[in-house]
């Protein structure tokens, strides 16, 4: 990981997620609702198939497609994506759980901000990536030292595309939320001494949107040529209303600047 300091500001000063929206017209608006609804616990969605995914009702206020084309590093005749269920919302038992995104913007000077915060507006982590490699799907890790996220706690994310590094007013941006649950002992036995793959059918048929999302990205990168892998993905992605960028590659990035 590179340390350096980037030149780049970040845009919120003294202001948070959880408080305030970043509107695209430079205006700022109020979230739709202060906090997150407490999420919905884990075995409560019925799951026929590995992957027959019935998110849960609740969701948060969010906003999982970005404003599209703009001047600068932005430009694209398609739309920042986060890889999120229509409610802006999923769960996880990863306490450093990964982020993906689809990135459609091309250049070498193209880089992004990343920020975490609590439930209550506390800053978890605030980052600046380097977009190398895009357009394509890209992840967004925590950092190694960063300390495990807490169970049962509702969390805020966002990530601001710099189109404009002189003006972050023009940043795309999208946004949701997600909870760290626990995980029942029944879950843990099953998961032990499991294979990827064999994980991936349990995460799935207990709702955990970060973990099926990651673990299934992670086995299409070391499995290339699995066509099943891919027939997975696609119906993933086609049952949360992603099916637009379903065929889109994963890509090698991101490296954190801060």
């Amino acid at each position: 990981m590179n340390n350096k300091q980037s030149p780049t500001k970040p845009i919120i000063f003294g202001l948070t997620l959880t408080s305030l929206l970043f509107g695209g017209l430079g205006i700022f608006k109020p979230l739709i609702t202060p906090k997150i609804a407490s999420a919905i616990s884990l075995n409560q969605f019925p799951f026929q198939l590995s992957l027959k995914f019935r998110l849960p009702s609740k969701g948060t206020p969010g906003r999982r497609r970005g404003a599209g084309s703009r001047d600068g590093y932005c430009i694209s005749d398609e739309k920042l994506v986060a890889l999120m269920p229509q409610t802006n919302f999923g769960l996880t038992v990863a306490e450093r759980p990964t982020f993906w995104f689809y990135v459609p913007y091309q250049s070498d000077q193209l880089e992004a901000e990343f920020l975490l915060e609590d439930n209550e507006g506390n800053k978890i982590d605030s980052q600046i990536v380097a977009l190398n490699n895009t357009p394509g799907i890209v992840k967004v890790t925590l950092p190694e030292n960063l300390p495990p996220l807490e169970v049962e706690q509702l969390y805020v994310w966002r990530l601001s595309v710099i189109c404009d590094p002189d003006n972050r007013l023009d940043d795309d941006y999208v946004w949701g939320g997600f909870e760290l649950v626990s995980m029942s002992f029944e879950i843990k036995n099953q998961l032990k001494d499991k294979t990827k793959r064999e994980r991936l059918k349990i995460y799935a048929a207990n709702g955990l949107w970060f973990d099926v999302v990651t673990t299934l990205a992670e086995l299409r990168e070391s499995n290339v040529e699995e066509q099943d892998l891919d027939e997975d993905w696609v119906e993933l992605l086609q049952q949360v209303g992603l099916e637009e960028i379903s065929d889109k590659l994963l890509v090698d990035c991101c490296t954190s600047e801060q």
